[in-house]
């Protein structure tokens, strides 16, 4: 799968920023699903239409999973029960959302005006990218830019207290689930990070470390998501807000109550740090309702350009969707066991779940010129290992920095955790009175190394 477009660049970009757009589904062509779904089963939704103010989309009723539950092949249909068992139907897995009083996610709901969205993505992105504010003529532009948002921040801090965040994701449509609203989620993001850099520049540490602190727990309530799409977005905010920290800390003093008070952040985060076999549950979920596109004969739906162009010069078209609608049953038990797995595998750390994981890929990648295993092996499989990487360096990089603040501030732990992405500590090394932290596996930090300097003690 291909949807993980720019994903990879997490690693190589040193800002942890994505290309501004609307986010409406995981894969490019998605939304050639509900055109031409909706062109397929209009006749049979216009009696309802009538009937109904809000008919079912016929994309979310394929949610229901009408193919596999007729499908003749008991493997299947066992593998399936034990799915709705665990509640990962694409049905099971859409919540129910809580009064908008009570949750953090109703605040992102339409928060910027939609005719500004896309600009003031593209220019956070321009001013996150430019850093701190070289002189007096930068710093007043950056603010003449953030005066207008003051609104919507104010509303997301307040909001940031609500007990619950639910996102509105609709399982049922699968990749043409209608994600926009982490675009506003990115934008509120990236206000606190522009405010981050502009008290920086005023010497305001203080305040600076406090919009670090709020960008950290809006990305994590994010991250706690289980949809792909929106945990590796998540990973990309939070790597852009480390990014930034650094930068903080490497300008300017700051001061040690304010480093202790950033620390409990991040140490509220790790504590409810969310499952990574969550993530391929959801990924499932997206995959049973993949196959069910497949079974009415709409498999160049769910492809990107580049893999239907790859597979149309492998494949006369035609032969190959009625290809996969005839093998959908094997293939998608194929996929659903190998899924369990990779499930499985999540619930270990990464250093030790890689070997078993690298056997899969290979496997995967042995079949990718089976035709009964094709939908598994070249559209939906592709998708884990750079995702399992991206969680693996998500978490390295925040415990990075939780080993960093409690060195920093002299805490008697801070050498004694073990990294999750390689299962070797972290190492500290000291040069006056700064504390440089390695062994981090990612590039986060000056070269692959957090610096911060020591905050002496309280008398």
């Amino acid at each position: 799968m291909q949807f993980l477009d720019g994903l990879l660049a997490q690693s190589a970009n040193s800002a942890g920023l994505r290309s501004h757009g609307t986010h409406r589904s995981l894969r490019s062509s998605s939304f050639l699903v509900a055109g031409m779904l909706l062109g397929l089963l209009a006749v049979g939704c216009q009696k309802a239409s009538r009937q109904e103010e809000t008919p079912p989309s016929p994309i979310e009723e394929l949610g229901k999973l009408p193919g596999v539950r007729k499908t003749l092949l008991p493997a299947l249909r066992e593998e399936l029960a034990r799915i709705e068992e665990e509640g990962g139907t694409p049905e099971l897995m859409t919540p129910r959302l809580p009064p908008p009083e009570e949750n953090l996610a109703a605040v992102f709901h339409k928060l910027f005006p939609a005719d500004r969205l896309e600009f003031l993505l593209a220019r956070s992105r321009e001013l996150v990218l430019s850093g701190l504010p070289a002189d007096d003529a930068a710093a007043g532009a950056l603010q003449e830019f953030l005066r207008p948002l003051e609104v919507q921040q104010k509303a997301v801090r307040a909001a940031l207290h609500r007990p619950k965040c639910v996102f509105p994701i609709a399982y049922t449509a699968g990749f043409a689930a209608d994600l926009r609203f982490a675009d506003h989620v990115i934008m509120a993001t990236r206000v606190e990070l522009l405010q981050a850099l502009l008290s920086a520049s005023k010497g305001e540490s203080g305040r600076s470390l406090e919009s670090i602190g709020v960008a950290l727990r809006i990305s994590h309530r994010l991250s706690q998501t289980a949809h792909p799409h929106l945990r590796f977005e998540a990973a990309r905010l939070r790597r852009a807000v480390l990014d930034v920290l650094q930068e903080i800390f490497s300008h300017g003093k700051v001061f040690r109550e304010d480093a202790a008070r950033l620390n409990e952040v991040v140490r509220n985060i790790l504590a409810t740090w969310p499952e990574d076999a969550d993530t391929w549950k959801a990924a499932r979920a997206l995959g049973l309702h993949a196959y069910e596109v497949v079974r009415i004969g709409r498999l160049f739906d769910l492809l990107t350009d580049e893999e239907a162009k790859t597979l149309s010069q492998e494949y006369d078209l035609r032969t190959l969707v009625e290809k996969t609608r005839a093998h959908a049953d094997q293939d998608e038990l194929y996929y659903l066991t190998q899924m369990r797995q990779v499930i499985d595998l999540s619930r270990k750390p990464y250093f030790e779940r890689k070997p078993a994981l690298d056997r899969l890929v290979s496997e995967w990648q042995a079949r990718k010129a089976d035709e009964e295993v094709l939908v598994a092996c070249r559209i939906l499989l592709p998708m884990v290992e750079p995702g399992q990487l991206v969680q693996a360096e998500d978490r390295a990089n925040m415990l990075a920095w939780a080993v960093a603040l409690d060195a920093a501030l002299g805490h008697q732990n801070a050498t004694e955790v073990v990294n999750p992405l390689t299962g070797e500590k972290y190492w500290v090394e000291s040069s006056g009175d700064w504390l440089y932290i390695n062994g981090i596996g990612t590039d986060l930090g000056r070269h692959g190394a957090i610096a911060i300097p020591r905050f002496p003690s309280p008398k």
